[in-house]
């Protein structure tokens, strides 16, 4: 092995636990952010300023984007998907539950990636494994939000969780059956989908009053959600996958949720319920049977091919 190839090896395990840091952190700078700022504000601020970042990316990279006619009502049922949508719903939710149950919650994203990659892609049908994941992650949830006591958490906030991590799917499965070839790199591809969620949300914060007073800590929490979760941790997701493949980034789920809950409790000082963890260790081993029902499924090559198509436009 050459030296290139060992810093190679080396060099991802720190772009993998930054990627995993900010993403897990996310959810507690959306709840210091809402204590001046509505969720509108917040999903379109934090869109705005990791834009800036993908934007002086690519023009350090003289690189700049152009997407055929055809591909963009895609790229705009993506935006909508993967950023203005789930972006609002998070914000709303946090107003309401806490920031350890929005992360907790977040993990089921890979679940609803695989129905609608399922109800999309015919040649990735389940089989018995995923399906006996899906179900297994499914019930998890149920854990997780303590659907037998309707009391023992807000209802609406959890259904507005679940309804980002849906959008999240429909949008990561989107984008596998619509935007696959679409001949934007990695950097250009989510700076479009950032530029057309902002622009989506516009009228709605136009419509939101400007806030009487900003705290400082607010403002703050707000730049770093747009520079870290929302602009860098794309660079870094890139990066991860070029070098490490497609089933280590994809693991990065099993990390988040560890991280965003330490931070609630041990940063905001919120209360972590017993059923949170329990289920959100059983909705990640359901999704832990689903990924592997895929890769079991897959041969080296297909397995492998994921991750040379994002490699070849991918940050270095």
């Amino acid at each position: 092995m050459t030296t290139r190839a060992r810093a190679a090896l080396g060099g991802w395990r720190a772009s993998y636990a930054l990627l995993a840091l900010l993403w897990g952190c996310s959810f507690v700078l959306i709840a210091t952010s809402l204590r001046s700022f509505a969720p509108t504000q917040v999903a379109w601020g934090r869109i705005v300023v990791g834009l800036v970042l993908l934007v002086g990316l690519l023009a350090l990279r003289r690189e700049r984007p152009r997407i055929a006619r055809g591909l963009l009502g895609h790229v705009a049922v993506v935006a909508a998907a993967m950023t203005a949508v789930p972006f609002v719903l998070f914000g709303l939710a946090e107003q309401r539950v806490t920031s350890v149950l929005a992360g907790l919650v977040n993990a089921t994203t890979p679940l609803f990636t695989a129905v609608f990659v399922a109800l999309l892609v015919p040649t990735e049908r389940p089989d018995r494994v995923q399906v006996a994941g899906l179900l297994l992650g499914f019930a998890g949830i149920a854990v997780l939000l303590g659907a037998w006591d309707p009391a023992a958490v807000d209802v609406v906030g959890g259904l507005m969780l679940l309804g980002a991590t849906f959008c999240y799917g429909i949008g990561n499965a989107w984008s596998r059956r619509r935007l696959t070839g679409s001949g934007l790199s990695p950097v250009a591809l989510p700076a479009v989908q950032l530029t057309l969620g902002g622009l989506m949300l516009t009228p709605f914060l136009l419509a939101t009053p400007v806030p009487a007073q900003v705290d400082g800590g607010a403002a703050a929490a707000l730049l770093a959600l747009g520079l870290g979760g929302t602009g860098a941790a794309y660079i870094l997701y890139w990066r991860v996958l070029e070098q490490a493949g497609a089933t280590v980034t994809a693991s990065v789920t099993y990390v988040i949720p560890v991280v965003s809950t330490t931070l609630g409790v041990v940063v905001l000082h919120e209360t972590l319920h017993w059923y949170e963890p329990v289920g959100a260790v059983v909705v990640l081993t359901g999704v832990a049977l689903t990924q592997w029902g895929v890769a079991r499924r897959r041969s080296p090559v297909a397995a492998a091919a994921p991750a040379a198509v994002a490699s070849a436009g991918a940050v270095r």
